[in-house]
C-alpha cells in the first residue's frame, strides 16, 4: 500500500478523469482514423501512454485537452507505422488540421448516444438488422444481400436512407432535449 495519501488521491482523481473521457476519446480516435477497426485497441494503447505519463498531468487542469493532444501524437506515430507497412493514408498536416474539428464534449456525445438509441428503437426490425450487420459484423454487404434475397445495390440505397433518417431523428431528439432539459 502506498504511504502517501496525497499520491493515492491524485491517482484516484486521474483514474476518474480517464474513465469519464473514454467515450469522447474513442470518438476522437475514430474521427482521426475513420474505418479503422482497431479504434478500441488504439484507445487502450493511448490509455497505457496516459497512465505512464500521469505524473506530467497537472490535476485541476483540462484533462480532455491533455488527453486529446496525446491522442494526436499517438495517431501520428500510428500513421507512420502504417506507412512503413506500405499503407496509403492521410499526411500529418491533414490530421493536425482536422483533429480540432472532431473534439466533442463528453456530455454532447452521451446525448447523441441516447438520441441514437431512441431513434434506432423506432426503426423496423429488418432495418435495425441491416444496420447491425453493416456496422457491427465483419461479413460483407454482398453476403447479407444473398442471405436476405436482396441486391447489394438495394441494401446500399436503404442504408443511405436509414442514415439520413437517423440523422434527422437524432437532431430532432437533441432539439427536444435542449428545449426540455430534465
Amino acid at each position: 500500500m502506498n504511504e502517501n495519501p496525497r499520491e493515492d488521491a491524485g491517482s484516484e482523481e486521474f483514474v476518474g478523469e480517464l474513465t469519464n473521457h473514454q467515450t469522447s476519446m474513442l470518438a476522437y480516435i475514430r474521427s482521426l482514423a475513420p474505418g479503422s477497426s482497431g479504434a478500441r485497441d488504439l484507445l487502450q494503447e493511448v490509455n497505457i501512454t496516459l497512465w505512464q505519463k500521469r505524473n506530467t498531468f497537472e490535476l485541476g487542469t483540462n484533462f480532455k485537452a491533455w488527453a486529446f493532444q496525446t491522442i494526436r501524437y499517438h495517431m501520428l506515430n500510428h500513421r507512420r507505422r502504417l506507412i512503413s507497412r506500405g499503407w496509403l493514408i492521410f499526411d500529418d498536416d491533414l490530421i493536425e488540421r482536422l483533429s480540432p474539428e472532431f473534439e466533442i464534449e463528453p456530455d454532447d456525445l452521451e446525448d447523441r448516444h441516447l438520441a441514437l438509441r431512441t431513434c434506432l428503437l423506432r426503426l423496423r426490425p429488418q432495418d435495425r438488422d441491416l444496420l447491425h450487420h453493416r456496422y457491427a459484423t465483419t461479413s460483407s454487404l454482398q453476403e447479407y444481400a444473398t442471405a436476405t434475397s436482396r441486391s447489394a445495390g438495394t441494401l446500399k440505397a436503404i442504408l443511405f436512407n436509414l442514415r439520413a433518417a437517423l440523422k434527422r431523428c437524432i437532431e430532432r431528439q437533441l432539439q427536444a432535449t435542449s428545449r426540455n432539459p430534465g
